[in-house]
């Protein structure tokens, strides 16, 4: 047992010698192990000796040679290009060398976007893709409105505006490659696939071109991103489900019912009957299988036959409707459209387990009011008017919001003296917004009608 805890103690005195001894070792001695090494075949502890020597001022440029060739071999790229680009540097005239980098890096682009494309899919797997695309198109309109003043900034924000720019349209580049993915599983017909497939492959070329226009600072850039949301656009209303459908549909025509100004140069009309037709078009199969889960989980609320009847004819005469409108803009019948479709979204049925609103419903309701809220912003005098006194109130409700998600001793707490000063700033300021609106509309009222609206 003593003897045992002897030759413990020596250890630790010996092993600080015997790694201080290793690491005293010459760059030389170093390479004679890792050549011995390789020319037994162990490639493994070759490379493992090797590598620390690439940054060796003596036999770096030797080691990362050999190291290339053996990563090569055994199929990393990544070190291998690495290796060789040291080497390289080492000797940028030896035409040895320059085989050897052009060689390691030959292909190592593609891999390296095959690894990547291959991680996004991995990303994308159990989402649903039309909301992916939904999504898209939002953002690609939010870049459409900032496209036309980034370029008007001073020289130092123009750059920072145009690298952000640059890098929220190549990360919309990558939504298209999991909807390849699924159309090239899914469509059949060989033929029709490889057309779709064609084009999705040309989005993602206008996609990338719009984001390397941004990086450029290039006057081109908005008309390539306007190119991006049609694309957008017209594949989500081939992948778009019914309940998101509906949501797209209803705003859609509150807007062409507001006469809001069209983003990117569609009818909101014509957007909202495509919407309405996509709906029905797939809500036939969408309700057999919303039957068919609700036979599984238990809570899934059902979907009698009579509400998908009712539904259905609720559609066909939206749809109807808006062919009208389509034709001839007429208000009062835009603004019944408007509750049929809002009908149409109430008689859906509801999944609990994503918070009462359905995967589709929970994530479009706040994407539509935002969008609804930037496309109307210059709507008419009115809306504009009452704009300030919204935010207002907006301020004045939120420190209560913020307090009830706090402890309810915060809730009890009294308002302090900064608090009381800001609220009675607030109310001062209503005030005058109040007595500005009753004089604006006092003189409105004693201003004389112009001569084409008197009464001769």
């Amino acid at each position: 047992m003593a003897l045992r805890s002897s030759i413990a103690a020596l250890s630790l005195v010996l092993v600080p010698f015997i790694l201080s001894a290793e690491s005293q070792r010459t760059d030389g001695e170093v390479w004679n192990e890792g050549v011995s090494y390789y020319e037994k075949g162990d490639y493994t502890n070759a490379l493992r000796v090797l590598r620390p020597l690439m940054l060796s001022k003596s036999h770096g440029a030797r080691a990362s040679e050999v190291v290339a060739a053996l990563s090569h071999a055994k199929g990393d790229r990544e070190e291998a290009a690495a290796a060789a680009q040291i080497a390289l540097r080492a000797a940028p005239s030896d035409g040895k060398a320059n085989r050897n980098f052009t060689r390691a890096i030959d292909g190592l682009l593609e891999e390296r976007e095959t690894k990547r494309i291959n991680a996004i899919l991995k990303a994308a797997e159990g989402k649903d893709h039309g909301e992916m695309l939904r999504s898209a198109a939002y953002e690609a309109r939010n870049l459409i409105r900032e496209a036309l003043s980034f370029r008007t900034n001073s020289a130092k924000r123009a750059v920072m505006l145009s690298d952000s720019l640059s890098k929220r349209a190549m990360t919309l580049s990558d939504v298209w490659y999991p909807v390849r993915e699924t159309v090239a599983q899914s469509v059949t017909n060989e033929e029709q696939a490889a057309t779709i497939i064609d084009q999705i492959n040309q989005a993602t070329a206008k996609t990338k071109k719009a984001a390397k226009d941004f990086s450029d600072l290039s006057a081109d850039a908005y008309g390539a991103i306007s190119d991006v949301e049609h694309d957008f656009t017209r594949f989500l209303k081939l992948a778009i489900l019914p309940p998101a459908a509906i949501d797209e549909a209803l705003l859609a025509q509150s807007n062409a019912f507001l006469d809001v100004e069209a983003v990117n140069g569609r009818d909101w009309q014509h957007d909202s009957l495509d919407y309405t037709r996509s709906f029905r078009a797939k809500f036939p199969a969408w309700a057999r299988a919303w039957e068919q889960r609700a036979q599984s989980d238990t809570n899934l609320p059902p979907f009698t036959a009579e509400a998908q009847a009712k539904i259905s004819s609720l559609a066909t005469e939206a749809e109807k409707l808006q062919l009208e409108c389509c034709e001839k803009s007429l208000p009062p019948q835009q603004e019944k459209v408007c509750d049929i479709l809002n009908e149409i979204r109430e008689l859906l049925p509801k999944d609990k387990n994503s918070g009462g609103g359905g995967k589709s419903n929970s994530s479009s309701k706040p994407q539509s009011g935002n969008d609804k809220k930037q496309e109307n912003k210059d709507d008419s005098g009115k809306e504009n008017e009452n704009q300030p006194e919204e935010k207002q109130g907006d301020m004045e409700e939120a420190p209560p919001e913020e307090e009830k998600e706090g402890s309810g001793e915060e809730e009890k707490s009294e308002p302090t003296a900064d608090e009381k000063e800001i609220d009675a700033l607030l109310r001062k300021a209503q005030e005058r917004n109040d007595e500005h609106e009753a004089e604006k509309k006092a003189r409105m009222r004693k201003a004389p009608l112009p001569p084409n609206e008197r009464d001769w």
